[in-house]
């Protein structure tokens, strides 16, 4: 390569990386070097540029999902022995077609209710990486956390900012609801964030393992806990877990 052809090519990477182009600036060179060996056209170096960038936006754009999810563990779905027991092996084809993510657009709730150590956390981060793999609003979160978080923000007055972050999630998923008992400031904080989703369609998926038919033994409000019921089983796709718990096999 020429002096000036290097200078043209070091002023036209400036160029990508002040316009805030990383995909293109780093297949530049090695792009229309092969180009020149290949005689493609300036048509076809182009969109290789065009495809390079726009798939770096979409591995920066997951990136930024998976960290502002909060994950404790990524979970994928091709790690799930859906043959451990019927239980299943009954709810695998139904569970597999939420990972298209229509259920977003429709508000739809995943909620995921059987004995510990069935898979209902793991079935729930599964589908909260799909969400961040095609670059959704993702958050997961225990319930505890989420109520600490929000009541320690409500005494210092910050409650409406950290209430908006889970509100406006396009998937909130809350691990653990309605497994331990709430006071009242708690419940009512919990009633605020599934209404509050309730009423813009968004997906809030939990796991719990306590059926409906208990939550007032959780809930300091018996109403309050049917309240919320039926606010996330309004539209909802119900997955029951009552097999055996699973334990990976040690060699």
């Amino acid at each position: 390569m020429k002096k000036n052809d290097k200078d043209e090519l070091e002023l036209l990477l400036e160029k990508f990386k002040w316009l805030r182009l990383p995909g293109m600036a780093r297949i530049a060179t090695e792009l229309l070097a092969e180009a020149a060996k290949k005689n493609f056209t300036p048509l076809e170096v182009a969109h290789r540029l065009a495809d390079e960038e726009k798939k770096s936006r979409i591995e920066g754009a997951i990136k930024r999902r998976l960290h502002a999810a909060h994950f404790p563990e990524v979970n994928t779905i091709d790690a799930f022995d859906f043959d451990f027991d019927p239980c299943r092996k009954k709810l695998k084809a139904r569970y597999l077609a939420l990972h298209d993510l229509a259920f977003l657009g429709r508000g739809i709730n995943p909620l995921f209710i059987g004995h510990p150590g069935t898979g209902k956390t793991f079935l729930a981060r599964a589908l909260a990486y799909r969400g961040c793999q095609a670059t959704r609003r993702v958050l997961f979160t225990t319930a505890a956390k989420m109520l600490n978080e929000l009541h320690g923000a409500e005494i210092h007055g910050g409650l409406e900012r950290v209430m908006r972050r889970y509100v406006r999630a396009e998937l909130l998923v809350i691990d653990d609801f309605a497994s331990l008992a709430m006071d009242t400031g708690q419940a009512k904080l919990a009633f605020q964030v599934v209404s509050e989703r309730y009423d813009y369609r968004r997906s809030t998926a939990i796991t719990t393992n306590r059926a409906f038919k208990d939550w007032p033994k959780v809930f300091p409000d018996a109403l309050n806990a049917e309240v919320i019921a039926k606010r996330l089983t309004e539209r909802c796709e119900h997955f029951v877990l009552d097999g055996k718990g699973y334990r990976p096999e040690v060699n």
